[in-house]
């Protein structure tokens, strides 16, 4: 009686421990996932968003047009050969890469841009992810008024677009 009573104890034990193993396990790959989603999508949008006719004949921010933010741009102007990226076109690359890369079945995303410079090219794009574990929470009884206290994860990238070697 005694020997079945720890047999049962350490399969108890096990079981739990395979658990919790899986679920720590399933939320450090989705983080790592999520990483390096991040940051091939940052490093896409960069490439794509750049300005070509800016390129070619250098054109910047020369106070009189519209289309650039003198805020966020730091090179000279009418140099051929800077690069320059697009805010606007970097954000709207970025979101649909990005939601293009990811499973947005479990998750819920935050999508933050901190700082997004024109000239030279740099950005900072942080990416908070609210794991949900509403099967854990159906299987304690949690109702969905208290599931507030899911985990947030949070994934920070700056980038810098140096030189134009990615283009050739």
């Amino acid at each position: 009686m005694n020997s079945s009573v720890w047999g049962y104890l350490f399969l108890v034990l096990g079981l739990l421990g395979l658990l919790l193993i899986n679920v720590f396990s399933g939320i450090a790959i989705k983080n790592e996932q999520d990483y390096y989603s991040l940051k091939e999508v940052t490093k896409a949008a960069l490439i794509d968003s750049v300005d070509e006719f800016a390129k070619v004949y250098g054109v910047g921010y020369d106070g009189v047009t519209r289309t650039s933010d003198p805020e966020s741009m730091h090179c000279s102007s009418r140099i051929p050969g800077t690069i320059r990226i697009k805010k606007e076109r970097f954000v709207e690359l970025f979101i649909l890469k990005f939601i293009d890369s990811i499973d947005i079945s479990n998750n819920d995303y935050k999508i933050i841009f901190n700082d997004i410079d024109e000239c030279p090219p740099k950005v900072t794009v942080t990416v908070v992810t609210q794991e949900s574990y509403s099967w854990i929470q159906r299987a304690l009884g949690v109702k969905k008024e208290q599931q507030e206290a899911d985990a947030d994860i949070t994934n920070v990238i700056t980038g810098i677009l140096e030189s134009d070697d990615a283009f050739e």
